[in-house]
């Protein structure tokens, strides 16, 4: 019994111990699509030049660079004009893909609009 007590103490404090090293540094969840549209809608606020009609995202991918996370989340768009642009029409529906780069900080992604979507 003398042997057992010391022993459970030191099983319990290695198992504190590796639960710190293997907690602090976790992989924060990905910015979402609902992220993605807000950060759209955002950026085309001023001029309001166009409505979205649809924002889907299609991939992502998370990377470290000089120690710091960044995802990039991949999308597709379909967006509406609602002024003449060129020799489209107001009412051209447009279809096209891009990329939004986000950075994570201690309160959650930051967007390239310079926003803060914090993790749900």
């Amino acid at each position: 019994m003398k042997r057992l007590i010391p022993s459970l103490l030191f099983l319990v404090a290695f198992g504190v111990a590796a639960w710190h090293l293997t907690a602090c540094k976790r992989t924060p969840s990905p910015p979402t699509e609902q992220d993605a549209i807000a950060v759209w809608k955002n950026a085309h606020a001023t001029p309001h030049l166009s409505d979205l009609i649809d924002l889907k995202k299609t991939n992502g991918q998370m990377q470290e660079s000089n120690g710091v996370e960044v995802y990039t989340l991949y999308y597709a768009v379909e967006e509406k004009s609602v002024v003449r642009l060129g020799n489209s029409p107001p009412g051209t529906i447009d279809r096209y893909q891009g990329s939004f780069p986000f950075q994570w900080t201690e309160k959650g992604w930051m967007g390239p609009d310079h926003h803060v979507y914090p993790v749900q």
